[in-house]
């Protein structure tokens, strides 16, 4: 097993070897984007949402690595921007569209131009593409069949099952478990980079895996079947798959799938939670799994023309984070005062306070801090609700419109250095890659609340840094050469 010891050619695709300055195809969807839903009212704002988006790519594009920091950028980059291809093909202003009120063209200026700061962070925290980080992983996965990340992922799963397990008996190690858990989607990734990067390799062991995470999934109380959807396209990306024509038709069939799949449950994630919850406000699981599959399966049957096209229209609100920072902007400084850094503050704080040797810390409810800012009577906790401000309106109202680029950069900063001491620190580059994917897609949200983003952050960074130093020596592996 050369790889594994340090030994090995290092063989890359010519897509990956010969580094382009944007990933493929990149300039033609920008393109097709703007002439289809960019023209129209609101054309100055999708020129800077296009443009903002191949500055981005151009600046976080890594052939042969996790594509994950471009994946960051790209998602939050939909989430910004939605909003206005939405308004410009049904020819209205994107004050027009269904919202909350509040400023939201100047709401979706700020985050889109947030975005670009926060790729600033991630690129110099992660450092200059170098071909040898890719190669080295690429090597290392090809040396062991499909069979024995196959092997791996399932220990990691049972092991994630036990973790979240244990979050009932001990909920004073709630987010250390919770983030021991998650660990398994490295080795889910590692397993479907493994099979694709090497062809002709047996996929049933990917498919396998697939299937059990699709399907555990849909019977949770979110319904979060896009996960396993987002680790596989990201190790495909990584692996550098060539797109040919059948491929092109399997991705797009994918592709179709999740659309269907999101607007199916944005249609019916109402009706189905109150039957998983028991009727209770809780974010509760009462229903047998079985249940819940075949009363899923049952609403899915049930489900018209018009609800599906209501349901279009609950997923084009619930992906576009831009409305309730447009409220902010007209509540802060002029009703409420600018935090002064009091949100970021409290972030950074809460992770070197533990509940278990702190219970009386406060918990947290993000509805609670979005009332608060907007003025709205939304939702709680103890409704069964969350709903979160998202970190730009969070940043925003700590350090105004010029200061909130400040923290914006520094966590892109994190994420980015991260990524990279995970890569290049202890040389075991798949692994490191691995584990940095699964650590900071936690941060690919832009509704995400900064206070549970840095505490989640914190304690699944510790844990995978464990992870790296325990696994490695347990397999045999040596590092791999040429490090840092």
């Amino acid at each position: 097993m050369s790889n594994a010891r340090g030994g090995g050619r290092l063989m890359m695709p010519n897509s990956i070897a010969n580094r382009r300055s944007l990933p493929p195809a990149t300039l033609g969807i920008a393109a097709t984007t703007f002439v289809i839903a960019g023209l129209g009212p609101n054309s100055l704002l999708a020129a800077l949402a296009i443009g903002i988006l191949l500055a981005g790519a151009y600046l976080l594009w890594r052939p042969g690595e996790s594509p994950i920091l471009l994946f960051i950028f790209c998602y939050q980059w939909l989430q910004s921007s939605i909003a206005i291809f939405q308004a410009n093909w049904l020819g209205v202003g994107v004050i027009d569209l269904p919202s909350y009120g509040g400023n939201v063209q100047l709401a979706i200026v700020l985050s889109l131009l947030g975005l670009l700061v926060l790729a600033s962070g991630l690129r110099i925290g992660a450092g200059a593409w170098r071909l040898q980080d890719g190669a080295l992983a690429r090597v290392t996965a090809s040396q062991f069949p499909p069979q024995f990340w196959f092997h791996l992922y399932c220990t990691a799963f049972l092991i994630a099952a036990l973790a979240q397990s244990l979050t009932w008996v001990e909920p004073g190690l709630y987010q250390p478990l919770i983030a021991l858990a998650s660990l398994k989607w490295a080795f889910f990734w590692m397993l479907a980079y493994a099979t694709f990067a090497q062809p002709g390799s047996n996929r049933i062991f990917l498919i396998t895996a697939f299937t059990l995470e699709l399907l555990l999934g849909l019977g949770g109380y979110f319904s979060d079947f896009k996960t396993p959807l987002i680790f596989t396209l990201l190790a495909a990306m990584t692996a550098g798959v060539r797109l040919s024509f059948a491929r092109c038709l399997g991705l797009l069939s994918l592709g179709a799938l999740a659309l269907t799949l999101g607007i199916a449950w944005s249609a019916i994630k109402e009706d189905y939670r109150t039957f998983v919850s028991g009727g209770s406000k809780a974010q509760v699981v009462t229903v047998g799994y079985f249940d819940r599959l075949s009363t899923l399966a049952a609403m899915v049957q049930q489900l018209d023309s018009a609800s599906m096209d209501e349901g279009w229209e609950k997923l084009l609100q619930r992906v576009a984070y831009v409305n309730f920072f447009g409220v902010v902007l007209d509540t802060v400084p002029d009703i409420v005062p600018h935090g002064g850094g009091a949100l970021w503050g409290d972030a950074i704080m809460r992770p070197f306070m533990p509940r278990l040797f702190f219970p009386e810390k406060s918990a947290i409810d993000d509805s609670v801090r979005t009332n608060h800012y907007t003025g709205l009577n939304l939702p709680t906790a103890e409704e069964g609700t969350s709903i979160s401000l998202g970190y730009m309106a969070e940043s925003y109202i700590d350090f105004g419109i010029a200061g909130m680029m400040v923290p914006i950069f520094g966590l892109g900063l994190l994420l980015g250095r991260f990524y990279r001491w995970m890569l290049r620190g202890d040389a075991y580059r798949l692994l490191g890659m691995a584990l940095a994917t699964a650590t900071i897609s936690v941060a690919s949200f832009l509704e995400s609340s900064i206070t549970k983003v840095i505490g989640g952050l914190a304690v699944a960074m510790l844990v995978s840094w464990i992870v790296l130093r325990i696994v490695p020596p347990c397999l045999g592996w040596i590092p791999n050469k040429m490090s840092r």
